[in-house]
């Protein structure tokens, strides 16, 4: 990992961060980046990330996008998309589905780092993903692996991530 942007809104008291901001690997890789658009869209905060990624490395091959509310998500999903895209260098992106819907995590080659900046409103990539214009891999996740793709937006997904949460600490 050569740096690591986070995208947060304005207000964000980043306590969720804190083990990451006091841990030494990470305090010179780990910026924060604060997006005042977030509340108009997806695009606003996706384009904050890229813009701040390429600031500070303008030659990036590939920028990394997870989602902060995706908890579940592992260091060996991502290592096994970049993984994908190291193996074929060819691919525009290399992402995660469940039931059919693209999503993050996913890696993303500068071949699409303009059409990410183009995104407008609350799109995020999944567009693009769709695009004839890119080629990508896809990977599928079901059954328990796709728990660990579960994004809590809401009441309910939260609900189900505490559940997940409290299964994974009575099996250790």
């Amino acid at each position: 990992m050569e740096q690591m942007h986070v995208v947060v809104r304005p207000d964000d008291p980043l306590n969720w961060l804190a083990g990451l901001r006091n841990d030494p690997r990470y305090t010179t890789k780990l910026h924060i980046v604060v997006c005042e658009e977030t509340s108009l869209g997806m695009s606003y905060s996706i384009r904050a990330g890229v813009d701040a990624a390429l600031s500070s490395s303008p030659t990036s091959d590939a920028i990394v996008i997870g989602l902060g509310d995706q908890p579940f998500v592992t260091a060996a999903m991502v290592r096994r998309l970049l993984s994908i895209m190291r193996e074929r260098p060819e691919l525009d992106f290399a992402a995660s589905s469940v039931a059919g819907v693209v999503m993050p995590p996913a890696v993303i080659s500068k071949s699409m780092f303009v059409a990410l900046r183009g995104l407008r409103g609350d799109m995020g990539a999944r567009k693009l993903f769709g695009s004839s214009d890119y080629s990508g891999e896809v990977i599928t996740y079901e059954g328990e692996e796709a728990d660990l793709l579960l994004d809590v937006d809401d009441e309910n997904s939260l609900h189900l991530a505490e559940r997940r949460y409290r299964l994974i600490r009575e099996r250790r």
